[in-house]
């Protein structure tokens, strides 16, 4: 499956694309996300990059997806979370 997300590959370069996801597993859950709003934590890390405590030092070759502050919908649940 195809989705849009952020992705930080250093100090003040965020880039919009898109990415396939992988299947979940048996302990994750799938969410379409409806909003996400950006908090003081993602915009420091937009801001330093790897200089950032919480960002991986390779985020050039490997970046990270930006965002945690979401409201969505529940798709899919792995077995883990089945009838909860």
């Amino acid at each position: 499956m195809q989705t849009k997300c952020v992705r930080l590959y250093g100090k003040n370069d965020l880039r919009l694309e898109t990415i396939e996801l992988p299947a979940i597993k048996d302990d994750e859950i799938l969410v379409k996300n409806i909003s996400d709003s950006i908090c003081m934590s993602s915009y420091k890390a937009a801001i330093q990059g790897s200089d950032h405590k919480r960002v991986p030092a390779d985020i050039a070759t490997n970046p990270v997806m930006i965002g945690h502050e979401f409201c969505g919908e529940i798709v899919e649940v792995g077995k883990k979370w089945e009838g909860k």
